[in-house]
């Protein structure tokens, strides 16, 4: 199930602008909820937050969380 875990994470991390800066400033607890390893838990914090940012910033915005706010 970790596998799974992660891939909801990351597409969560680009969808959802709150919880992308929760994975930036603290990997561990923005995870707490999730069935990781900690593998997985430390190449999450090790995620390179500017290209993060930068893909969910290339996303058509109907598929983020914010759609219909105005703002990704």
């Amino acid at each position: 199930m970790s596998q799974e875990a992660v891939q909801q994470i990351i597409g969560r991390a680009v969808t959802d602008a709150a919880f992308r800066q929760q994975l930036i400033d603290n990997a561990h607890e923005a995870c707490k909820d999730y069935d990781l390893t900690p593998d997985e838990l430390n190449a999450l914090e090790a995620l390179d937050a500017e290209s993060l940012t930068v893909f969910a910033g290339s996303l058509d915005v109907r598929i983020t969380k914010s759609a219909g706010k105005g703002f990704i």
